[in-house]
């Protein structure tokens, strides 16, 4: 609540620090969204939709301003009040945007200082609620960018016809972010159930083709990802260690063994396809495609991911209904299914703290199978607000990284129902 109230203060200040006369060269614009979920299970799924429900899933705030320095040169900078990134507790007060743009001429744009990157259909648009018809962006396919942000620099060139309109983009910088895993049982002496965060560093650099005709577009783009986490080395795989007739994985050097292999960083490539098409009788068909393919490690986040959408526009309603799914690659689910199915019998010296470690090594694999379909509607009450309902209905195949699991189960052949309501505007 402080920091709400904080930003608000802010954003108030700084709009009416803005000069009545620059209309021309000032512009403040604002944005949020107020939405409820709530699901038919106890566990959490999303970090934060259980049967309790939720604010905290997709609400946000926001406020832009933009100056015109000059004809050519002009700033940019957007803060906003989210969910922390590197907690299920806290909101976080961040500055998305904040860069410098220079348009030497109608064909090309440079950009530096904190951008977010056209990566997907709607990733510079993803917290404005009133931009898409979704209650929720799919989380299959949004959750597959490297990162929404990059601090560095970007380079546009964009040709123009009577047709058409084709821009290619090329970008290099940093970002750091968290990754979030969930930890299903308590290890003894250790650490107890619940989130983790592990904090990374990226070096990234990507090239981006978007084409426009009309109402279409299609959108194409690649990206190299150098990860490295801050705090400790990435485990390559978990060493098989006999035991009797048996045996465990070695999932920490705590545990008797050869040892973890590990790495000092990861190398991410990212190839994403976007297409959007308006056919006649207002139908809008989606789609949106992700394949991410990680080196050097055996981890869930290699994977891939897709969704199809139809919309239809009637009068101020749009009805639509998407199909998602995301699968990690055979390495990183075959792995996940050997170590989270192996248990040293109770008698086994040992056991009652081998058995936990190795539940805790998967569960820092982040691996995910699942498919969803969703059914909703956004209503267009204005031009600066909508409405929104949906109905999602998630499964899970062996496991997912979405689903918080029950203690001492599995997130694995599980369904999950989720009803949505939101409010979305723009100022």
């Amino acid at each position: 609540m402080k920091r709400l109230i904080a930003f608000c203060a802010g954003s108030a200040i700084l709009a009416a620090s803005v000069p009545a006369a620059a209309d021309e060269e000032v512009s403040l614009a604002g944005f949020g969204t107020v939405a409820y979920a709530q699901s038919n299970r106890s566990y959490r799924y999303q970090r934060f939709i259980d049967s309790g429900g939720t604010f905290q899933r997709d609400s946000r705030l926001g406020v832009q301003l933009d100056v015109r320095l000059t004809p050519a040169w002009s700033a940019t900078v957007q803060a906003a009040l989210a969910p922390a990134a590197d907690s299920d507790r806290q909101w976080d007060l961040a500055l998305p945007w904040a860069f410098l743009s220079w348009r030497p001429d109608n064909d090309w744009l440079l950009r530096a200082g904190k951008l977010r990157l056209p990566l997907l259909r709607y990733s510079e648009t993803m917290d404005v609620g009133t931009t898409f018809n979704f209650a929720r962006l799919p989380i299959e396919v949004y959750s597959l960018a490297p990162t929404a942000e990059v601090s560095g620099v970007a380079v546009a060139r964009s040709w123009l016809d009577e047709r058409r309109e084709l821009s290619l983009e090329g970008y290099l910088g940093s970002a750091d972010s968290y990754w979030r895993f969930f930890r299903r049982d308590a290890t003894p002496r250790s650490r107890p159930r619940g989130a983790w965060f592990e904090h990374i560093e990226m070096w990234l650099t990507g090239a981006l083709l978007t084409v426009r005709e009309g109402d279409h577009r299609l959108r194409l783009s690649v990206h190299r990802g150098d990860v490295k986490r801050v705090d400790a080395p990435i485990p390559v795989t978990y060493p098989f260690v006999p035991v009797g007739g048996g045996g465990y994985y070695q999932v920490t050097d705590a545990l008797p063994g050869p040892g973890v292999p590990t790495v000092d960083r990861v190398l991410n490539y990212t190839f994403t396809a976007s297409a959007e098409f308006v056919l006649p009788r207002e139908f809008i068909v989606t789609g949106e495609a992700v394949r991410r393919r990680v080196t050097r490690a055996t981890l869930g986040t290699d994977s891939w991911a897709a969704y199809v959408a139809l919309q239809k526009r009637i009068g101020a309603w749009t009805p639509y209904v998407y199909v998602a799914r995301i699968l990690s690659s055979s390495a990183a689910r075959r792995l996940y299914a050997d170590v989270n199915g192996n248990l040293l019998p109770a008698s086994t010296p040992g056991a009652d703290i081998i058995n936990p470690s190795q539940r805790l090594g998967v569960d820092s694999l982040d691996v995910f199978d699942q498919r969803s379909v969703a059914v909703g509607s956004a209503y267009l009450l204005t031009p600066q607000q909508k409405l929104k309902v949906e109905w999602l209905h998630s499964r899970t195949g062996s496991t997912s990284g979405f689903l918080d699991a029950p203690s001492g189960e599995n997130s694995g052949h599980r369904a999950v129902d989720v009803l949505s309501l939101s409010y979305n505007f723009t100022f």
